[in-house]
């Protein structure tokens, strides 16, 4: 059945907070807003509605500092650890959430609202065991448990009071997939509401972007790449162009090898040369980790070109 319109319902009166820099540092703003994931999954186990203010505070500062540039996007994308906790996957999932709004061309009331959105989404990934979700295979039984957690992400919302209903709507159809083969229900294309479907393509990224207990993070570049043969079937092309454009062809956060030999980490990208992103050049020809990394961008560099775009993290030394 199709779905009935779904009203986002977010508080126009701004929340006071501090001033905030127009160079705000990119950590403090992720660790305020893995704070209001937290608080999120805090307020589950206490059985009380989070404040639904003090995360919106959260969101508008990432809004803001993504506004100012892609620094934050970037650090989020590069976020390495297997240790990853749910609070902390669904700050990474709110962080390209609202990235992606606004490259879809949504306002600042639907941007905060997908990020609403992206950090109540796994809270039902909280009822199904650790033991389970590292197991590398599903009995029909855990699979059957594994695909009703957005069921159950729905009941949590919701029990949070009228006022998180509409999230409730949402985040129940975000493992929906276009041609109708995701879950619970085997919704497909227009049936699922739009941001479900963004937020169904910024979990799927995460997810290959970062590592988990059974398994290591795809590299940057080839999660991309998977991503990008999933076009028209599990995800809507126009969608999936958004995040190219967003993460460009080489992601930011990637490592990448130049023609010279020194390897170096996306830090900014271009939409006149895509080819030609920022590096922070960690690694020289000789293969010498450098103490004192520098900055250069392809677009001034007219001899450097990338010669291998998917360099694994294993290069660098801790």
């Amino acid at each position: 059945d199709d779905i009935e319109p779904i009203e986002v319902e977010i508080d126009d009166e701004p929340v006071p907070s501090p001033t905030i820099p127009a160079q705000r540092p990119e950590e403090e703003v992720y660790q305020e807003l893995v704070a209001a994931a937290e608080h999120v999954f805090s307020a589950v186990g206490e059985g009380a509605a989070p404040a639904e203010g003090t995360i919106i505070a959260a969101l508008r500062r990432v809004l803001e500092q993504l506004r100012e540039g892609d620094v934050l996007l970037a650090e989020t994308v590069r976020q390495r650890r297997a240790s990853e906790t749910w609070p902390e996957r669904a700050a990474n999932a709110a962080v390209l959430a609202v990235r992606l709004g606004m490259e879809v061309k949504y306002d600042e009331r639907r941007c905060l609202a997908l990020g609403l959105c992206a950090l109540m989404h796994d809270l039902g990934m909280t009822q199904i065991p650790e033991e389970q979700l590292n197991s590398r295979k599903f009995t029909d039984e855990q699979r059957q448990m594994l695909h009703q957690h957005p069921v159950e992400s729905q009941k949590m919302v919701t029990a949070f009071g009228p006022a998180f209903t509409w999230i409730g709507k949402i985040v129940v159809q975000v493992h929906e997939r276009h041609d109708g083969s995701g879950y619970p229900r085997g919704l497909k294309g227009d049936q699922i509401h739009e941001m479900a479907r963004i937020l169904g393509l910024v979990d799927t990224y995460e997810a290959m972007a970062h590592p988990r207990a059974d398994r290591q993070a795809r590299v940057t570049y080839n999660a991309l790449k998977e991503i990008i043969d999933l076009r028209n079937s599990l995800f809507e092309r126009k969608l999936i162009k958004a995040l190219i454009h967003i993460v460009s062809i080489f992601p930011l956060g990637s490592l990448v090898k130049l023609n010279n030999g020194e390897i170096g980490r996306v830090i900014g990208t271009s939409r006149l040369h895509p080819t030609r992103p920022t590096l922070e050049i960690l690694i020289d020809p000789r293969g010498r980790q450098l103490a004192d990394p520098r900055q250069i961008n392809l677009e001034d560099e007219p001899m450097l070109y990338i010669v291998d775009p998917a360099i694994e993290e294993g290069v660098l030394k801790d």
